[in-house]
């Protein structure tokens, strides 16, 4: 990731890596047969989450720097908080594959509560 050039291995990999988590995290964290969209929200709160630490990791795997060589405690502290910082960046690619995914799951309840009352169940 401190390469000055951008390549297809040091920034779309790591990219394509986060998206596609952006998008499997909230299907895997959903109960297939749910119809409470708290429960989506809770799903995709918890997938913010994990995308967030996700990112961070996946940034510090595909980093080019020796991490331990001669840094103190403070230094590692320093370090992380530059990984956590590009995991917010992060978001301006992750976010909007989130939202879509949230649409989706939230039209998916919609679907199984009108599938419920054509059925005639509460």
């Amino acid at each position: 990731m401190n390469d000055t050039s951008v390549t297809l291995v040091n920034t779309g990999l790591p990219l394509a890596i986060i998206g596609g988590l952006a998008a499997l995290l909230p299907w895997l964290l959903t109960p297939r047969g749910t119809r409470s969209h708290g429960r989506v929200l809770v799903s995709v709160v918890l997938s913010v989450l994990l995308l967030l630490a996700a990112s961070a990791g996946v940034f510090a795997l595909f980093d080019k720097r020796s991490l331990l060589g001669g840094q103190t405690l403070a230094g590692h502290g320093v370090i992380a908080w530059m990984y956590v910082r590009s995991s917010l960046g992060a978001a301006a690619v992750w976010g909007p594959v989130l939202a879509f995914v949230w649409l989706g799951l939230a039209q998916r309840v919609e679907r199984l509560k009108g599938e419920d009352v054509v059925r005639g169940r509460p």
